[in-house]
């Protein structure tokens, strides 16, 4: 009797791993399957010709996580949005004075630690400001 429950417990978590495993290219990380085909951002590329080209494209294209810090000031870091494919890396978009910023290939947990900062414009100086960023032309 052990022996055939043993037996069903283990076909059942080998059926379900490899459920999993099926048509998934990413997944999230409380384990959610994210399926391709709800995104369109595997199209977006890196290189844009100028900044707003890239904001463009940014803000039209739908990707697997999307984040926003919105504060209600009225000049330094007004606004700081991340956007990422694959859950690892992705785009952090600024709005800093009135100014929009976008930095490509920034890590989700440099995002997570500038969430929790308590002084966030310090943070952006500190720890963002000087990064590769698409700049205006």
């Amino acid at each position: 009797m052990n022996n055939y429950f043993l037996l069903i417990v283990l076909s059942l978590t080998s059926l379900q791993v490899f459920s999993q495993d099926q048509d998934l290219q990413y997944q999230d990380p409380q384990n959610m399957p994210v399926k391709p085909a709800n995104t369109d951002c595997q199209q977006l590329g890196h290189d844009f010709k100028d900044l707003s080209e890239g904001l463009s494209a940014i803000k039209n294209a739908r990707f697997h996580f999307d984040q926003k810090i919105k504060t209600t000031r009225k000049s330094g870091l007004m606004q700081a949005r991340f956007v990422s494919c694959d859950f690892k890396t992705g785009f952090l978009l600024i709005l800093y004075n009135g100014e929009e910023e976008i930095y490509p290939n920034i890590e989700l947990q440099l995002w997570d630690q500038f969430q929790q900062t308590a002084d966030i414009d310090g943070f952006y100086f500190k720890h963002i400001k000087n990064l590769p960023n698409i700049a205006k032309k």
